[in-house]
């Protein structure tokens, strides 16, 4: 594994209320970026999230152009079984620009066996 292609998640003592399979999204998620397939990023997510189009097309724009890592720190998470509240504090970085930190805030709700992320703001935070 390449480290500059290692999402690192970084989360203190909030890791032993962020349940394992909620943080898997996000590391699946990373992977996906760093590998350029834009599909097993989207597959993450709700198709039917307010926004989904639109970081589609983004997320498709990013990957076809540079390759990109990604470090997620849980700054908060509020919940129970079955929908989380998360507030990431997200570095992405692209090619060789600059990389970028956001606090990108989330919504990840558990569906049938699988969670997914239903609600991402800001989503210009993907925007190439």
């Amino acid at each position: 594994m390449k480290s500059w292609t290692l999402l690192v998640m970084v989360v203190g003592g909030l890791m032993a209320q962020t349940p394992t399979a909620v943080m898997e999204v996000f590391k699946a998620a990373g992977e996906a970026l760093t590998n350029q397939d834009a599909n097993a990023f989207l597959d993450q997510f709700d198709q039917n999230m307010l926004g989904y189009a639109k970081l589609r097309d983004q997320i498709q724009e990013l990957v076809a152009l540079d390759a990109a890592a990604s470090t997620v720190d849980v700054v908060s998470d509020e919940g129970d079984a079955n929908k989380r509240v998360l507030s990431l504090d997200w570095l992405l970085r692209i090619g060789s620009d600059r990389p970028r930190r956001q606090v990108v805030n989330c919504t990840v709700e558990k569906q049938g066996k699988k969670w997914k992320i239903t609600a991402l703001e800001p989503l210009e935070f993907f925007k190439r």
